[in-house]
């Protein structure tokens, strides 16, 4: 009896602290998602199917799949994905600072590295409804103006869908762990998504390695047939970059967890 009552607090409790984690995540979903913020963001986002739109109704002869790669690459990847992860992520925890809401949060039945966990589960969502939709549509809009079925070119969309899902994981995780640890995690942020992350492949040797878009590129170059990053130096594979960036995402949130978890919070007067 006693061994099945400590089996049944354990499964109650893990089941209350999922339902808490649950309610933070829901409300960070609405928050990225319903405020200001989020209207800029999901504009953003769909700035893609806008030059799509333009190219379909200008009817550029040389629009076709080929053209879409070589936008979504240095548009898309490495401009709205890196912007829209980075504004979101790092408005997690660091507001909550900045307006002195964190402290009264923290008075509430969940655990710091629960809170954290569960911040980070709702920006995903949040993420992914923004970031997601663009790509799909945006394929829609290409393969409709060719003329072509929507499964002609699915490497093509299979490869963008999987590597904007891994860009939000590790861009995410990253700018989350950053807003843990600077109290202005924007500029820093700023400095690695857009001039780190974009001049790192012109490096000699291994350093290009030392970016996530290297393994971004190198999930596209492993899924896509034929496109403008076939020639793309890397021998990473696929699945071997893919692995990579979801590792390097645990290991910043495990980081910002604990360094979460030893932080200490006091209301301001």
């Amino acid at each position: 009896m006693r061994s099945f009552g400590t089996s049944w607090g354990a499964t109650t409790g893990l089941g209350e602290a999922f339902r808490k984690g649950g309610v933070v995540a829901v409300l960070t979903i609405l928050y990225l998602l319903s405020t200001r913020r989020g209207l800029a963001t999901l504009a953003l986002s769909w700035i893609p199917l806008l030059l799509v739109a333009v190219l379909a109704v200008a009817r550029v002869a040389s629009f076709d799949i080929l053209l879409f790669q070589a936008l979504m690459v240095p548009l898309f990847l490495q401009i709205v994905l890196v912007f829209v992860t980075l504004v979101d992520s790092t408005a997690l925890v660091r507001e909550e600072i900045d307006d002195n809401t964190l402290p009264y949060l923290l008075t509430r039945p969940i655990s710091k590295p629960a809170l954290a966990v569960a911040k980070y589960a709702g920006y995903l969502v949040a993420a992914c409804a923004l970031l997601l939709p663009p790509v799909l549509v945006s394929y829609g809009v290409t393969e409709a103006y060719g003329g072509t079925g929507l499964g002609t070119d699915a490497d093509v969309l299979t490869g963008f869908l999987a590597a904007t899902a891994l860009a939000i994981v590790a861009y995410g995780a990253l700018f989350f762990f950053l807003s843990i640890i600077l109290r202005k995690p924007l500029f820093v942020g700023l400095l690695i998504g857009f001039v780190w992350e974009n001049v790192v492949g012109s490096f000699p040797g291994s350093v290009p390695k030392l970016s996530l878009i290297y393994y971004l590129k190198s999930v596209l170059k492993g899924t896509i047939g034929i496109g403008p990053l076939s020639g793309f130096d890397t021998n990473v594979s696929a699945p071997a970059a893919a692995a990579i960036l979801l590792i390097f995402a645990v290991v910043m949130i495990v980081l910002a967890t604990v360094l979460f978890q030893a932080m200490e919070f006091r209301q301001k007067a």
